[in-house]
């Protein structure tokens, strides 16, 4: 198995989070987000397992932000912790946190 380029990863997401605030209601972008999400949400995992937290907390925030987009995200405003509003606030934070963690 290969080594987890988290750099990579990290600029991925950043597309696919510069994807989502362009366009919340896409499907394409949508589709997307939850292919992703079941690829790599998994990795969290291990920073709740090991001490040495080997995900970074950029890109840990960022793959838990993909399951809220799709499990709760633009389809109603009348969840009162998720609402569209909130969700789209979340996803500026977590772009926001992974630029400045790019490299």
């Amino acid at each position: 198995m290969a080594p987890i380029d988290f750099q990579k990863m990290r600029k991925e997401l950043i597309v696919l989070y510069n994807k989502f605030l362009e366009g919340p209601e896409n499907d394409k972008t949508y589709r997307e987000i939850v292919d992703y999400h079941l690829e790599f949400a998994g990795l969290t995992a291990y920073n709740e397992r090991l001490k040495s937290r080997p995900v970074p907390k950029d890109v840990e925030n960022a793959l838990h932000g993909l399951s809220t987009i799709y499990q709760y995200g633009m389809w109603e405003d009348s969840h009162i912790a998720f609402s569209n509003e909130k969700i789209i606030q979340s996803a500026k934070k977590i772009l926001q946190d992974l630029k400045k963690e790019d490299k």
